[in-house]
């Protein structure tokens, strides 16, 4: 049987049929083929062992294995494994030159794809570019037209063999269920992962504070790194605050890295240490009064010592299996319902004093048993979330949660209660590289709430710190992500060790990200139904363009942004532009580039290679006040930017209004034959601008929150 390579072989019209057919009995093993008899995809095997390296091919209804195949929808094939052994699994057939996505958030080979990956589905440690890159789902998308996501937390492993031409899973557990996830129509790979998202949970609802800018120190108590003036940690935090607002940079959150608690390691006892932090409810209270929520850093981790491992010590909620010394930090068994009630009920001390939010750390660190890591995980995600929610709210369909939680080791179903950072990058080029195919290998895996350590996370003391120009394009990277986070350290502050010039990029990429969150939260409300990432590969909107799957360093940033980060020394980037519309740059709005073309793009520290696409309408505005205390006439506003073309006749974006909890169609339609173009809107709740980019300049209109329409006639667009 030969598999089709060509990407997503099936050229037919609208819905696709897809017929499976049983090929082999003994041992078991079926295809699936569409309407005109192309065979789409082959499960060679289905594996059965008492280990993992000792898994066979087994017989349907045999004495060690029972099998069921169904297609469950008109694209879903459903495989259910039961075994008496301890190890299920499958293999599937690779067509030569497929590509294959998925499995892991971190960058393996600094790529996009798998290519001769073997690996388990557990957190990464040490690891080139970036560490602890641990976000995972055991789901994965081959350029061929078809996903595969199994839904177990079971531990297992993941082989993806280009060299056999096979790709192999096998989970510790004698049940599995298993998923085929097809396009829903020709060519559409959107769809498969909407129908993978309807299989798992999605993401909750964020709010929109939660999208950043975030500040953060990797160490407020460190006193060598204290600026003058300072002489305590608390201070050290009101100074930036303060410094925030004297060189107006936007943000929206103060994050407080370990330590800070008594004891060692600083935490552990649920507090802060008075004597460097004298009195942190009056400081909590006072962030917030400047407009910023304040977030710390938790983890399952009992240092010896603390109240937390002496408690569970004595209870014996411990993995004592992970004690190697009296001195080892290890984690609590959260399935122990006692273990998980009695860190609920210690993380009240947080929320109490206003905490809104918590950096999710470790879980990947031999803290517990490796078969652990995913349950454990999940449960720790899940319970910070109830904290949270008990005091600030939960999320719903329409309305956001009141606070924002985001981790590193998190799995498949964590995104229901937890955004995700992408570990500790390098910060260096490699660092940066990693982090922005990280970001899109994120999306693939249905983690659209994404941020990473803009700067970098691998910093000493006067050494191994981000150099100018390569933290200047991080923060340009940050701005086009859904969530700016940045790191702050001893010897990197960017205004008191950094240039003029840094300063004013932060200022001015922490300003257009602020200005985006209306863009960007309308793509995560989406992405709380559909399960499609903000940050895309670009094969997700430009599939049948072959060159898009093998691009790993630029992406859509939702539908209507191109985003290609510089990275090389010498300010320059290739762009290769898909082919389905023209581009034109974002900031000079001027340059227009054909799909199909590719360009070398030439940009200082100043901007980013950003493009839009012809057609697009882009929410953009300032609708919540965070720390802007320095504008004493604010008021909130919102923009809708069209770029309409005659290509594309009708255009829509939904907006997302979070005061209401509803969505706002916005359409623009434009008519050659008319001489016309149109933006209609619904109530948005705010007042601000319409601006219908034509060739002659902008035509600007007065935005009216109720809603309302505007109308440009005679003029040419951009892109004829």
């Amino acid at each position: 049987m030969k598999l089709m390579g060509i990407l997503l072989a099936a050229k037919l019209t609208g819905a696709i049929k897809y017929n499976l057919k049983i090929e082999n009995e003994s041992p078991f093993a079926f295809s699936v083929s569409d309407q005109n008899g192309h065979t789409l995809l082959s499960n060679l095997e289905i594996l059965a062992g008492s280990t993992n390296d000792t898994v066979e091919a087994v017989d349907n209804n045999s004495e060690n294995a029972f099998i069921n195949v169904e297609l469950i929808t008109s694209s879903i094939v459903q495989v259910q494994v039961n075994s008496s052994l301890g190890f299920t699994g499958a293999t599937f057939e690779a067509a030569e030159d497929a590509k294959h996505y998925g499995v892991w958030g971190y960058p393996w080979n600094k790529s996009l794809q798998n290519t001769n990956i073997h690996f388990d589905l557990k957190g990464l440690q040490s690891k080139s570019g970036i560490s602890y890159s641990s976000a995972r789902s055991p789901f994965f998308l081959s350029s061929t037209g078809y996903g595969v996501y199994t839904d177990t937390q079971a531990m297992g492993s993941y082989s993806f063999s280009d060299d056999e031409l096979e790709v192999k899973f096998v989970f510790n557990t004698t049940a599995l269920v298993y998923y085929i996830i097809l396009p829903s129509e020709e060519g559409d790979v959107k769809s498969i992962l909407r129908q993978y998202a309807k299989l798992t949970d999605r993401s909750a609802l964020w709010p929109s504070r939660s999208y950043g800018p975030m500040f953060w120190h990797n160490d407020f108590q460190r006193t060598s790194g204290f600026p003058e003036g300072v002489n305590n940690s608390q201070q050290f935090v009101q100074d930036v605050v303060n410094k925030l607002s004297e060189n107006r940079i936007r943000a929206s959150t103060i994050m407080v890295d370990r330590p800070y608690g008594t004891g060692k390691e600083g935490w552990g006892n649920f507090d802060f240490d008075g004597n460097h932090w004298p009195d942190i409810g009056a400081l909590v209270e006072e962030v917030s009064e400047r407009g910023l929520d304040f977030q710390v850093w938790v983890a399952n981790r009992a240092v010896p010592g603390s109240e937390l491992h002496d408690e569970a010590s004595e209870n014996g909620w411990l993995f004592d299996e992970m004690v190697t010394d009296e001195d080892a930090s290890v984690a609590m068994n959260l399935s122990i319902p006692e273990a998980y009630d009695y860190f609920l009920e210690q993380q009240q001390y947080f929320t109490d004093i206003g905490i809104k939010g918590y950096k999710i750390d470790r879980g990947d660190e031999d803290e517990m048993p490796v078969w652990e890591q995913n349950i454990q995980s999940y449960l720790y995600h899940k319970l910070l979330y109830e904290n949270q929610a008990r005091a600030w709210g939960g999320a719903t369909t329409t309305k956001p949660a009141g606070f924002y939680n985001f981790a590193r080791s998190v799995v498949d179903r964590s995104r229901k209660y937890t955004g995700v950072w992408n570990g500790d990058p390098a910060a260096t080029t490699d660092g940066l590289l990693a982090s922005i195919t990280s970001g899109i290998r994120a999306g693939l895996l249905g983690f659209p709430m994404w941020g990473s350590d803009c700067g970098g996370y691998g910093r000493k003391v006067g050494q191994e710190l981000p150099k100018e120009k390569v933290w200047a394009r991080w923060m340009w990277f940050s701005a086009f992500s859904p969530v700016y986070e940045l790191m702050l350290y001893e010897d990197s502050i960017p205004w008191y060790d950094y240039s003029d010039e840094l300063v004013e990029v932060l200022r001015n990429t922490t300003a257009l990200h602020h200005e985006l969150i209306p863009y960007i939260q309308s793509y995560m409300y989406r992405a709380t139904n559909d399960g499609l990432p903000i940050i895309r590969a670009t094969f997700l909107e430009e599939p049948e363009d072959e060159n898009t799957w093998d691009i790993d360093e630029s992406y859509f940033f939702g539908q209507e942004f191109l985003i290609c980060p510089i990275t090389a020394d010498d300010n320059t980037k290739k762009v290769y532009f898909p082919t389905g519309s023209k581009y034109l740059e974002y900031f000079g709005k001027s340059d227009v580039y054909n799909g199909g073309e590719e360009v070398t793009i030439q940009s200082g520290v100043d901007s980013v290679p950003a493009f839009v696409r012809e057609g697009s309408i882009i929410t953009r505005g300032d609708l919540n006040q965070v720390n802007n205390n320095w504008d004493e006439d604010w008021a909130p506003w919102l923009n809708i930017e069209v770029y309409p073309s005659f290509n594309f006749p009708k255009k829509t974006f939904p907006y997302f209004v979070e005061k209401t909890g509803q969505v706002v169609k916005i359409q623009t339609v434009a008519s050659r034959e008319k001489d016309k173009i149109c933006v209609s809107y619904g109530a948005v709740g705010v007042t601000g601008k319409v601006l219908i980019y034509v060739k002659d300049g902008p035509k600007e209109f007065s935005l009216r929150s109720s809603g309302g329409k505007a109308c440009v006639e005679g003029a040419e667009t951009l892109f004829d």
